[in-house]
């Protein structure tokens, strides 16, 4: 007789014994297990110097997740996360799970709303930038985390607090994107633009558009442009994926105005593209492939800059991507700027070793160091509880087989039939159709900051990006006076 055991890869045996890891979950959620005492306590917490907060948020759970047989891995609390690792021992019988604890300086459940996010996050560093001082907000997580969600939910924000404390000084804005090794500018359809060393150590996109904007509406405005012409493609995860890294600068003048020399403040908003794993990309076509790979490498090079300078390292290979020229300011140890990182995670089973992943590298960002598990090259993090759930139902699966069987029994077989390939290889990435998108979402935008967008493209590169990088003296602006027409 064929045996009922068999090997099957984790998320199958997931969905296969969903109730048993269910009830699992359940009993850790309504009767928590004390946190760990090495999972508590966070590297410098509490130190003045500690410029780089990560803070984790969880999606919720989707219906249609559950309907495919998934399950919610993920329990947010405090600052508390526990990843429930569903597992199942060699022999295919025994089943285990390992609850993995993490700490972080803020740990955000689904139920949590997009304003005590921002609130807990980027709420501070607005009222920084306002200070003078420069601060960034990033975006980092798994593709379908939640991330570009979170993040139009602190453009919002951001832009009614910037101007609700600017008090008349000018605020100007510049939207660009990183794909692999180049850089081009989102308000200008496009267009690439080169990375350019100031004086004193940070990296600006130059030429680029930066556009003057006078109130909230204006900003969003602009950022909803730039959005628009993100390079976006069909994945196996979802139709509208985010394909390239978006960063976002705003720029407040100083106290007293440009003529006396106040210190500018300059909040950096980056939306990074999702992180992938091989099983996520083993349906994309060559072009997918390659994008995921130079996600990944951009990725990787971030973390290990974050990483360096949260242990205090003298050297910062900040030059080995264009991501982290870009964020040179996150990890200079001569002037301090506030960062923080908001993780996302998918709660779905499928995601398991993804969002480990995801905590893992966000652990190392944190300043909690890197440890390795085992002989093995994959990074750890977390403290692992174990339990053990008992023996597979032998008997059970046996029925539920020859059910199974006897219902098929006659249909049609349907193996050896070539496969068509996935719905979305055959759809395109929207780069190819960024000067019709800038035409329409040109249309689309307020006659005001049109007509403010269409003099910023005419200008491309301004006095004041050109004070920036040290290459004149700024030349203070006289307060704009309205036309006739009423154009700004």
């Amino acid at each position: 007789a064929e045996s009922v055991v068999r090997n099957v890869d984790k998320r199958t045996s997931r969905r296969e014994h969903r109730a048993i890891f269910e009830a699992a979950v359940a009993r850790f959620r309504a009767e928590p297990f004390k946190q760990p005492a090495e999972a508590v306590e966070l590297p410098g917490e509490g130190s003045s110097a500690r410029s780089v907060r990560v803070c984790v948020r969880k999606r919720p759970f989707f219906q249609h997740e559950h309907q495919q047989g998934e399950f919610d891995v993920i329990s947010c609390s405090n600052r508390r996360v526990v990843v429930h690792d569903a597992r199942m021992k060699p022999d295919m019988r025994h089943m285990f799970m390992n609850h993995h604890d993490f700490a972080f300086d803020e740990a955000f459940s689904e139920k949590v709303d997009n304003d005590e996010v921002y609130a807990r996050t980027a709420k501070g560093l607005v009222e920084s930038t306002l200070e003078g001082r420069c601060c960034t907000v990033m975006m980092y997580g798994q593709t379908g985390s939640g991330k570009t969600y979170t993040m139009s939910a602190v453009y919002e924000r951001v832009a009614a607090d910037l101007f609700a404390g600017a008090e008349g000084r000018l605020v100007t804005a510049s939207f660009v994107e990183l794909s692999g090794d180049k850089c081009f500018d989102m308000l200008h359809a496009g267009e690439p633009c080169n990375l350019t060393q100031a004086g004193d150590g940070s990296v600006h996109p130059f030429p680029c558009v930066e556009v003057q904007v006078k109130d909230p509406s204006d900003l969003l405005a602009l950022i909803n442009l730039a959005t628009k012409l993100r390079a976006t493609a069909a994945t196996g995860v979802h139709d509208q994926s985010s394909r390239s890294h978006a960063v976002c600068r705003i720029f407040v003048e100083g106290h007293g105005g440009s003529a006396k020399g106040g210190p500018e403040g300059n909040l950096t908003l980056v939306d990074l593209a999702g992180s992938e794993h091989r099983v996520d990309s083993s349906e994309h076509n060559p072009e997918r492939r390659k994008e995921g790979a130079k996600i990944n490498a951009s990725l990787a090079a971030l973390k290990d800059c974050i990483r360096a300078a949260s242990s205090g390292a003298k050297f910062v290979a900040f030059r080995q991507n264009r991501l982290t020229q870009i964020l040179r300011g996150c990890f200079s140890r001569l002037d301090r700027h506030q960062t923080v990182v908001i993780a996302t995670v998918s709660p779905s089973s499928k995601d398991t070793e993804h969002s480990m992943n995801t905590l893992r590298h966000a652990c190392i960002m944190d300043g909690q160091g890197e440890q390795k598990s085992g002989n093995s090259a994959h990074v750890a993090g977390g403290v692992v509880t174990k339990e053990t759930l008992g023996e597979i139902d032998v008997t059970k699966i046996a029925r539920e087989k020859r059910a199974a069987a006897k219902a098929n029994a006659g249909q049609p077989d349907e193996w050896g039939k070539p496969q068509a390939p996935p719905a979305h290889q055959l759809k395109q990435s929207n780069t190819a159709a960024r000067a019709s998108l800038d035409r329409k979402a040109m249309r689309a935008l307020p006659q005001r900051i049109q007509e403010a967008l269409v003099a910023a493209r005419a200008e491309w590169g301004s006095d004041r990006q050109r004070a920036r990088i040290g290459r004149a003296g700024l030349v203070p602006q006289a307060p704009a006076s309205p036309s006739p027409s009423g154009a700004a």
